[in-house]
Order: structure tokens, then C-alpha cells, then sequence
């Protein structure tokens, strides 16, 4: 009989040992989307980040990148984040939007002039810009920037912004900065995915695109570019959020790991990617493409500000506008 219990004991406490070693081994995996492509400055600096929390956090945590898409478009992510099949994104400004409508007024046309302006903008709402994202239930590790924003096309006889009218022009399905830039210089736009947008471009399909010069080079839409119109009418701001349901579960050392490689990337991330931008211009000037200056910079400014800044469908609440309007002021007012 000692002998019998005995050897139940025995079994128990082998049995115990290993569902304990099985549980440490067990590894919580973080997944990150992002649209960024491999190779890319954005997902350079997104790879650095997530070699160094991973190198903190031991193997407690593995934290892993899916590029270029390969999670969906940005609305697809989020998606797949609410229903836990990513954890982690990096955004564009379309994403940002569908999850936090108020920041749709950061990403208005003729808004900022300079990265001075954007940068004290930023400082004087980063409070505001976090609540808007956690009543959605997101957590803002990083708000950084894709950059200022330009237009490009296939077309050499475009040389203003009411020229892009007589183009194809690509926009994001429901981006209403670009569905109403397309009405004002008199076409109508088409929705592509940003996936099947080079395949759009090569087809002949869109003729004509926003975004910022690295992206450009970047997504290789830029190799069937022929003319940019040089002057950039809108920034587009990026964050990098996690679901607030998984943050709040993850251990004390796994959130101060990424909460210090945030720090570090929120002064690596915008000086590195506007150094970039700069060069990309420099490269599209190399490969032949064509700077134009536009002449129509005060029509565009004109209707933009009387169409689209306060119109009723902006997403945003029209008070926080006035309130970055009257920031602005006293910024340009102190020169």
C-alpha cells in the first residue's frame, strides 16, 4: 500500500514538473502589420524596434513583423486586430482614420507649412491624440509621420493640380481627402487597394497618385512616374498602435520594454524618415522624373479651404480644427 501511494506521489510530481515546464515554454506571440514593404525606411525602423523589445524580453515574448501587405490593406488589419489575429499595427493616415476620425483634420490639404509647425502641433495634442485612440480601444506606443505628401503621374502634359483632371486618379476605397481633391479638379477617382496599385499603374488602369516621395520609390510605383507636381499640399501623419485589451494582459517587463523603444524611436523615427525623403526627391530627379512647380498652389488653396476644411461630412469635430487653426496662428505670428 506505501509502495502504491508512493508511486502516485512520485507520478504526480513528475506530472506537475512538466505541465509547469510546458507552461514556461509556452511563448505569447505579438504579431505587427504594416503596409511598409521590406527594405523600406519605415520597416527598417519597425525591424529595429522589434529586434530590440525581443532582445529584452527574453523569450517570454516574440514579437513578429508581417510587411507589405501581407495582412490586407490597412482596414483589413484592424479587423483582424479587434478579433485578435494581429495585435499590433502600423498605420497610415487611412488607417488612423477609421479608427480615430478626429486625427482625419491632421492630414488636410495646405494645412501645415513646414515640419516646425507639425512638430509643435504634436506636442501641444499628443494628450488628445491618445484618448481619441484608447476610447476606441487602442493604445498609442508611436505617432510618427509617412511625411509631406505630393502628386505624381504617368502623364508629361501635367503641370498644376487642375491638370490631374484629365487623369485617372487613384485613392483609397472611402478616403475623402482624395475623393473630394478628385471632384474639385473635375474627375472622379479610382479605388484600389494599395496592393494592386502598381498592377493599376502598369495596366494603365490609374494614370495619377498621392503619396510621399520615399513610398514612392518604395512600392516601385515611381519606375512608370513621369512628372511630380512639386509642392507638397498635405502631410500625412503614421502611428504604430496596439490593442488596448492585449496590452493591459501583457506582463509589467513586457510593456516597459516597449514603452523605453518607443521613447528611443519617438526621437529616431521622423528625423530618419524626413533625412529619407529628402534623398528619395533627390533619386526621382536621377531617374528622370520631371519637378514641376504648379501655378494653380492659390486656387487649390482657395477651394480646399472652402470645400473641404469645414465641410459636414469632415469626420472630425470642426472645434478641434479651429483649435489647431489658432495654434498655427500663434506660431506663424511669433516670426
Amino acid at each position: 500500500m506505501k509502495l502504491k501511494i508512493s508511486t502516485i506521489f512520485i507520478f504526480f510530481a513528475i506530472y506537475s514538473v512538466l505541465l509547469e515546464s510546458s507552461l514556461f515554454a509556452q511563448q505569447l506571440i505579438i504579431k505587427v502589420g504594416t503596409l511598409a514593404p521590406v527594405g523600406s525606411i519605415w520597416y527598417d525602423l519597425l525591424n529595429t524596434n522589434v529586434k530590440n523589445i525581443n532582445a529584452k524580453v527574453g523569450d517570454k515574448v516574440k514579437v513578429i513583423i508581417y510587411p507589405g501587405g501581407v495582412m490586407g490593406d490597412e482596414e483589413e488589419m484592424i479587423k483582424k486586430i479587434r478579433i485578435g489575429q494581429l495585435h499590433v499595427g502600423a498605420f497610415t493616415i487611412n488607417g488612423i482614420k477609421k479608427i480615430a476620425p478626429e486625427l482625419g483634420v491632421l492630414d488636410l490639404p495646405i494645412l501645415f507649412k513646414n515640419y516646425n509647425e507639425i512638430d509643435k502641433i504634436i506636442e501641444i495634442f499628443y494628450g488628445d491624440f491618445e484618448r481619441f485612440f484608447e476610447k476606441r480601444g487602442f493604445k498609442l506606443l508611436l505617432f510618427a509621420e509617412q511625411g509631406f505628401v505630393y502628386f505624381y503621374s504617368k502623364r508629361e502634359d501635367v503641370s498644376g493640380f487642375r491638370d490631374l483632371g484629365k487623369t485617372r486618379v487613384w485613392a483609397w476605397k472611402g478616403e475623402r481627402v482624395m475623393t473630394e481633391i478628385a471632384k474639385l479638379v473635375g474627375t472622379s477617382p479610382i479605388f484600389l487597394a494599395v496592393p494592386d496599385v502598381l498592377s493599376g499603374l502598369e495596366s494603365g488602369m490609374i494614370e495619377s497618385f498621392q503619396t510621399s516621395p520615399v513610398a514612392c520609390l518604395s512600392l516601385q510605383w515611381c519606375k512608370l512616374v513621369k512628372v511630380i507636381l512639386d509642392f507638397p499640399y498635405r502631410y500625412e501623419p503614421g502611428v504604430i498602435v496596439m490593442y488596448k485589451k492585449i496590452w493591459d494582459e501583457l506582463p509589467s517587463d513586457v510593456t516597459k520594454a516597449f514603452e523605453s523603444e518607443m521613447i528611443k524611436a519617438k526621437q529616431e523615427y521622423n528625423p530618419a524618415i524626413r533625412r529619407t525623403q529628402e534623398e528619395a526627391k533627390a533619386k526621382l530627379k536621377e531617374m528622370g522624373v520631371k519637378f514641376v512647380k504648379p501655378q494653380d498652389v492659390d486656387w487649390l488653396e482657395k477651394e480646399v479651404k472652402d470645400k473641404l476644411w469645414f465641410s459636414q461630412d469632415s469626420g472630425y469635430p470642426h472645434d478641434f480644427l479651429r483649435k489647431i487653426l489658432d495654434e498655427l496662428e500663434k506660431l506663424r505670428t511669433k516670426k
